[in-house]
């Protein structure tokens, strides 16, 4: 026979249907729960009952509330079996699933919608858990799909949206706004991007490039050693200056030396692949610094793949020696394959990665780093 708890998981899983009975207007009740299970009749009556005795200590026919159990003597052995589990109202149903409270919010939230924003009822008539998993958001959700159905193609930063909203409210709720715009606006949208902001046309903070003039003649304005750009603004600049170094770590590029005819670049870890599609910079000699990590040469292998030219610098075994007295741990990587790296290169990065050693940048010495450059 089947038991209370396997009777709780076979009521749970009709939850959905009820929802969706309701977005729908129809009365699902009764709902009819399979036993499935047969009784063991070979042990007597007392056998017999008290292999029922939790389901009909529980029910409605006991209790007043919750599911009803049909029960028919079995003149055989002259004990009630039961027949049939049925929850005759939605009233008993979730009192025995627990969910009296969450239906009611349910109800209040389809209400909203329909009230709001009628074209989403088939959205969340297919996907009711839509509306549960949301519970108490949809006066916020509804706010920016309204606003979103006026103004599809907004082209301002997220959280300048005139709605009357908690700054990060869109931020921290762009899974299921996407789903809600995906359905209400789906010519409005950038089919092709997965991005949120870009899907929806919302402006979207770009990074941020540092440079520093190595050369004082190269500088954009005489008293400014240092700029920050917008990578998009990066991109057209067409900086002077024959020679680039990329440069990984923030302090070593505040404290590179001067060199003429040079700029740096902070690469800023893996942020450095952005720099792909600057077509300015494929006219240049292009040098790239890095930890002594597999990192480092991860970086590296990803920025030569859209920068042939690139060169290394001070990532050599004669560095490392020079410097292993001073590494630590690093993170090893999965990573096998760097086709862009060369034979020295690769086996340097397979010692550091197999024995998860690191030298970080800003642990080699100043003369170290000087004799290097003057040998350029």
């Amino acid at each position: 026979m089947i038991t209370l708890a396997d009777l709780y998981q076979k009521a749970l899983r009709r939850y959905e249907a009820v929802l969706r009975a309701h977005i729908i207007g129809e009365d699902p009740f009764p709902i009819v729960i399979p036993t499935n299970k047969t009784l063991d009749r070979q042990r007597g009556a007392d056998a017999i009952f008290d292999q029922q005795r939790e389901l009909l200590l529980h029910s409605k026919n006991k209790t007043g509330q919750g599911y009803t159990l049909d029960l028919k003597l079995n003149p055989k052995t002259s004990q009630s079996e039961i027949r049939k589990i049925s929850f005759e109202t939605c009233t008993d149903f979730l009192y025995f699933i627990r969910k009296e409270a969450a239906y009611q919010v349910f109800v209040q939230d389809i209400e909203r919608i329909r009230v709001a924003s009628p074209a989403l009822l088939p959205l969340v008539e297919r996907i009711p858990r839509l509306v549960t998993e949301q519970a108490g958001k949809w006066s916020d959700l509804l706010k920016v799909t309204a606003y979103f159905l006026q103004n599809p193609k907004p082209q301002q930063y997220v959280r300048s949206l005139p709605i009357a909203l908690p700054t990060k409210f869109i931020e921290n709720n762009r899974p299921v706004l996407r789903t809600l715009l995906d359905h209400l606006i789906p010519e409005h949208l950038n089919a092709d991007e997965t991005d949120f902001y870009k899907r929806f046309h919302l402006h979207v903070e770009e990074p941020l490039v540092k440079v520093r003039f190595l050369d004082a003649s190269l500088r954009v304005h005489p008293m400014l050693s240092h700029i920050s750009v917008w990578l998009s603004e990066f991109r057209t600049l067409c900086l002077s200056g024959s020679r680039i170094f990329i440069i990984e770590n923030l302090t070593t590029f505040l404290t590179f030396p001067s060199q003429p005819d040079s700029i740096a670049i902070w690469g800023g870890g893996f942020a450095v692949t952005l720099l792909g599609g600057t077509d300015w910079l494929y006219n240049k000699q292009l040098y790239y610094w890095g930890d002594l990590d597999a990192h480092g040469f991860l970086i590296l292998d990803q920025f030569r793949k859209h920068f042939p030219q690139t060169q290394s610098l001070l990532m050599d075994r004669a560095t490392f020696d020079a410097h292993k007295h001073l590494k630590g741990k690093g993170e090893t990587t999965s990573v096998t394959e760097l086709p862009y790296l060369t034979q020295e290169e690769r086996d340097l990065f397979d010692l550091l990665n197999r024995n998860g050693w690191r030298v970080e940048q800003e642990r080699l010495g100043a003369e170290w780093v000087k004799k290097a450059l003057n040998f350029m």
